[in-house]
């Protein structure tokens, strides 16, 4: 299926001819999805537009550049010409519809120079896409459309020219990999011009009625806070958290599976590997300490936090010299380097209706350049991070029960949780009976250990640089975790 620029004339492009700069502006920052809130937009343009071939000409996708200081940031936003107060087409259940078939089906639109492609995969036998589609509600990114029970759109907001990983990754996992636990890749869409390309869209299949393995944990989790004080109940999201760890350990070993493709070929991890890795995480270690010295003599921080914040501050010396110590002791024996999830957190998983769990969402950090998320690294960097997921889960249970618990018995139930957690997640991962695929890690268990930490440690002190930045009331949950990362080193002699 295919269209051109015959419909040159289209009422969508008149009413986007007419919208004012300052109306443009004001619309797209009230949007959730916007990635330039509380910054200065000084211009706002129309790119360029392709009318849809479905909708009468009352449907365009355009291309709009917002000026945030020096630099353009370019979205697509899908537009409506039916009514001027909401002009976001995918409010309008007729343009997701025709989305929906122009990724079911394919369809190439060309206007101006530019071209709006959407392609089915052609490794699957197409689905049945004939439900409803409902807007996703959630505060996130980008834009999502479920089709019934069957599938979900991902609209990219914010257009980045190249190569997607999100698609990539998911493309690579379901097609190449045979990857059970991600939902599979059914089409993309993207724009092209003389420029390049710019990934655009994904639809994936649906798992129906699963839940984020964040708001799961937290349900498991909590007969076990709130026990009265002296009971102690099972800690019943073990049993997951190991089948989790199962399941992370697979994705890595499917990520490694392909030594033809360039993109994916594992690769050794050298000296140059773990000093930028080590480099990026003394940075941290130095910008968050600085942040927190800085707190510490602000009239606002919290009294109870002051003498743990300044022994933190104290140890700063020490931290970079331990991850110097994690440099000499892994020498040369850091495993591979591989494609990762890049942002793995308990809210990057689902909980299916089978007690099972799905990975999704493998677009990396927003913050990071395209280039820098496709990046090839460690997967003990996706541990760590949901290591980290846990340490944060844990402490949001004790939060919940602060009003009926004393403090001691708040710290050890947190303690205890976490530890048990970690531990069963570990056991998970590291459970590999696969000669090759234990190769993505060092050989020698102690610096299988001290390469998770120097992740972790990475992650630990993003997070408290992040808190003190956002919600200084969060600080302690990152503080908690340096001071437990570090007395765990000493204990093991790092």
């Amino acid at each position: 299926m295919s269209a051109s620029d015959d419909k040159g004339h289209a009422p969508v492009l008149a009413a986007l001819r007419a919208w004012p700069t300052d109306a443009l502006k004001r619309h797209l920052s009230s949007r959730r999805w916007f990635a330039a809130k509380g910054a200065t937009v000084s211009d706002a343009r129309v790119i360029d537009a392709v009318v849809t071939p479905w909708g009468d000409g009352q449907f365009a996708i355009a291309r709009v550049g917002i000026r945030v200081g020096d630099v353009e940031q370019v979205y697509q936003v899908p537009f409506s010409a039916k009514d001027a107060a909401s002009p976001d087409a995918t409010d309008d259940p007729a343009f997701r519809e025709g989305l929906v078939d122009a990724l079911s089906n394919g369809v190439v639109v060309q206007a101006d120079g530019v071209r709006w492609i959407a392609e089915p995969v052609a490794t699957h036998a197409p689905l049945a896409l004939d439900g409803a589609t409902k807007l996703g509600s959630a505060e996130q990114s980008n834009t999502s459309i479920t089709v019934g029970d069957r599938a979900i759109v991902k609209l990219y907001r914010v257009l980045r020219p190249g190569i997607h990983p999100d698609v990539e990754v998911t493309r690579f996992l379901t097609t190449r990999a045979g990857f059970a636990n991600t939902p599979k890749l059914l089409a993309e869409a993207r724009f092209e011009d003389v420029d390049g390309f710019a990934v655009a869209a994904m639809m994936q299949e649906l798992v129906p009625n699963a839940g984020d393995a964040w708001s799961y944990a937290l349900e498991r989790g909590r007969d076990f806070f709130a026990a009265p004080r002296g009971r102690e109940l099972p800690n019943r999201f073990v049993q997951d958290a190991r089948r989790l760890g199962e399941i992370t350990r697979a994705m890595h070993e499917a990520l490694a599976v392909d030594d033809d493709d360039p993109a994916f070929a594992p690769e050794a991890a050298d000296t140059e590997d773990f000093d930028r890795w080590s480099q990026r995480t003394k940075l941290m270690i130095g910008e968050s300490m600085a942040l927190l010295e800085r707190a510490i003599g602000s009239p606002t921080f919290p009294k109870e936090r002051l003498a743990e914040a300044t022994a933190l501050v104290r140890r700063r010396d020490h931290y970079l010299g331990w991850i110097d110590e994690i440099g000499d002791q892994l020498d040369e024996d850091a495993g591979l380097r591989i494609r990762t999830h890049g942002d793995y957190h308990l809210g990057q998983v689902l909980r299916t209706p089978s007690n099972d769990f799905m990975v999704i969402d493998f677009e990396g950090e927003p913050a990071r350049p395209m280039e820098e998320r496709r990046e090839k690294t460690s997967p003990a960097r996706d541990v760590a991070g949901m290591l980290r997921s846990f340490a944060y889960a844990a402490a949001t249970l004790a939060g919940s029960v602060q009003d009926k618990l004393d403090v001691a018995t708040r710290e050890l139930r947190v303690a205890r949780w976490e530890r048990d957690v970690r531990d069963a997640f570990l056991a998970g991962y590291l459970a590999s009976d696969d000669e090759d695929a234990a190769s993505l890690l060092p050989e020698d268990p102690e610096n299988v250990r001290a390469l998770i930490a120097l992740f972790e440690a990475e992650k630990v002190f993003y997070e408290l640089a992040y808190e003190l930045n956002n919600r200084p009331s969060w600080a302690w949950i990152p503080m908690r975790g340096i001071s437990k990362l570090f007395l765990a080193a000493k204990r093991s002699g790092g």
